[in-house]
């Protein structure tokens, strides 16, 4: 059970990082001026996604004894993000039984304030991070000029995998090493949302296996967009890399001791582990209904941070 709920804990975590990730302006390409990169410099210029489009993610994890799907519906209107969904999560267990855990959620984000709702056993939480909501506004916003050059100059390479008249689908290629410092930068720049001192150690402890998870994985993505109007039609990511890596920096740490039950599931997850992604732009105006908050989630207990659970991992 505590390695059940330390899951849950670390993929609401990891919902929230995915939430900067996603969208995010981190692309590019090795030689300037090859016929890969001007098509996606064009693809980058020309896009032309309204800002009230309604998109949806899939995020498929598996490994030997743990599978998880997180099915996720995010719109943005102006400088607000909103998104929800639910988290499933399937454990087989020694005596050939199976556990199955769904954690529904929602996540609004308006200028300055994020606040995540979540439902953790039986009742709501909600927490606020203005960190995270700062790299949302970031992330949103269209990029200038300057930008769009420092995304050519973050991504490694570009394939181009298939074009025809109507469409365009492009292998991308990311630089992990410029991606983790931009990250620091911005972790530099918002400083992490105030919790208890294990809140904060979990989130050092956290940040730091994830940058050297971008540093040393491959990281890349799919990117298919319509070239009448040069509207993006699907995205497709691999973060298999990232999570093997992010697992293996945990089990590699000297100043940390697991406990043998978190212990096996990170090497588990080191070696044995896939997570890939799916997003799409469906035109469902009426999903728009999906993202109000009902009464009850409101009224959700407030919470300082996003903790470890019952586990407890202490530093030597």
């Amino acid at each position: 059970m505590k390695t059940f709920k330390w899951l849950a804990r670390l993929c609401v975590t990891l919902l929230v990082l995915s939430a900067t990730l996603f969208p995010a302006k981190s692309f590019a390409a090795d030689d300037p001026n090859s016929e890969a990169m001007q098509a996606f410099r064009e693809a980058l210029t020309s896009d032309s996604d309204a800002l009230d489009r309604i998109f949806r993610q899939d995020i498929f994890f598996a490994s030997p004894f743990i599978m998880s799907e997180l099915d996720i519906y995010g719109t943005v209107e102006g400088n607000e993000f909103r998104s929800t969904g639910d988290l499933s999560i399937w454990t087989y267990n020694d005596d050939g039984s199976e556990t199955e855990k769904i954690i529904p959620y929602y996540m609004v984000q308006s200028g300055k304030d994020m606040t995540i709702y979540y439902k953790s056993d039986k009742q709501w939480e909600k927490f606020t991070t203005p960190s995270l909501a700062a790299a949302v506004m970031d992330i949103i916003a269209t990029p200038n000029e300057s930008e769009i050059e420092e995304i050519i100059a973050d991504t490694k390479s570009v394939t181009i995998l298939q074009e025809n008249a109507y469409r365009r689908t492009m292998l991308v290629t990311l630089n992990g090493d410029r991606i983790a410092e931009s990250l620091k930068s911005l972790a530099t720049e918002n400083p992490a949302d105030k919790g208890t001192a294990t809140d904060s150690v979990f989130q050092e402890k956290f940040l730091g296996y994830f940058d050297t998870a971008l540093r040393k994985a491959d990281i890349w993505y799919m990117w298919t967009i319509d070239k009448r109007d040069w509207h993006t039609v699907q995205m497709q990511y691999n973060f298999s890399g990232i999570l093997q890596e992010f697992a293996r920096a945990a089990l590699d740490d000297p100043t940390m001791t697991w406990p043998d039950e978190i212990s096996n599931l990170l090497e588990t997850i080191a070696y044995y582990s896939e997570i890939r992604a799916y997003t799409t732009y469906p035109a469902d105006p009426a999903a728009k209904k999906k993202f109000i908050i009902p009464k009850n989630v409101l009224k959700a207990k407030a919470v300082d941070d996003i903790s470890t659970g019952n586990v407890t991992v202490s530093a030597k």
